[in-house]
């Protein structure tokens, strides 16, 4: 029996809020531009709610996909999202599920008075800039343009800072044993060299184009053995071009609040982090 056809169909959940994201698309060519200036936020299902608590799929990135799947249906592949629009879009999930005002618990820095502060959801959706093109690197006479960081790229970086974990608690575990310093350094060398590469691809992979004098390049494979061939620095640069561009604004998040106990002004950070969703 499909939604139609079903008589409690008109009882089914609604859009709660709308909204437009910070890229206006321009980095997803995806999206059907038609909804971009009313992008309509459903509340979440009891399956959904249940998934956020799961802390596997919230660290591989599945409960995020699969929340925005579920309440913000009109966009097609959340994984090819810009991190910036997820941010929004989670927020604004939770807005349409569990109403517009969160709570945080925060300890005055003056009395170590702790309170409850009221923060409306309106007022950080309000705060998110508009993300247009990134300025590009130049190198000799080419343009290397990156893109802001999609969701699929950040929870790759959050996988590779795992592993790197895993791999400096393995090697101080195999340390204690009876191994070998240069066993230990060839264990470490190997494990370094694959956590490396791995970096190198998330590099790559945020490079949007790369404009010559001839035209623009934008296959992958050419891009890959052009980053394999040019100078360090220039690497680096471009690396940098990358954690600019993953740098959220700080004022989106942050709110000043007066403490109900001796008056002192602290300043609030509110996380967006799915981890705390609910």
């Amino acid at each position: 029996m499909n939604a139609e056809s079903n008589p409690l169909s008109n009882y089914f959940r609604k859009p709660s809020i709308y909204v437009q994201i910070p890229t206006g698309g321009r980095f997803n060519p995806e999206i059907d531009k038609t909804v971009l200036d009313e992008i309509p936020i459903l509340p979440m299902t009891a399956i959904d709610e249940i998934s956020m608590q799961n802390p596997d799929e919230l660290l591989n990135g599945e409960a995020l996909m699969n929340l925005i799947s579920s309440c913000v249906p009109s966009i097609p592949n959340p994984r090819n999202l810009c991190n910036i629009d997820a941010d929004l879009l989670y927020l604004a999930i939770k807005y349409a599920t569990y109403g517009k005002t969160v709570t945080h618990l925060h300890t005055c820095s003056n009395c170590d008075e702790q309170a409850e502060y009221n923060i409306d959801i309106n007022n950080i959706l309000d705060k998110f800039p508009e993300i247009d093109e990134v300025e590009p690197v130049e190198y000799r006479d080419l343009k290397i343009y990156v893109l802001p960081p999609r969701v699929e790229s950040l929870t790759r970086l959050a996988l590779i800072e795992v592993e790197q974990q895993r791999i400096l608690q393995s090697i101080q575990a195999t340390a204690d044993s009876e191994v070998t310093e240069m066993e230990l350094a060839k264990q470490f060398a190997i494990s370094f060299r694959k956590v490396s590469k791995q970096n190198v691809d998330l590099l790559i992979s945020a490079i949007d184009r790369i404009e010559t004098p001839d035209g623009v390049v934008t296959d992958e494979n050419d891009i890959i053995e052009f980053m394999n061939n040019i100078p360090a620095t220039v690497v680096t640069e471009v690396n940098k071009r990358v954690s600019e561009v993953n740098k959220k604004p700080e004022d989106i998040t942050t709110f000043e609040f007066s403490c109900e106990a001796c008056e002192q002004k602290d300043t609030i950070k509110f996380e967006l982090n799915p981890v705390n969703f609910s």
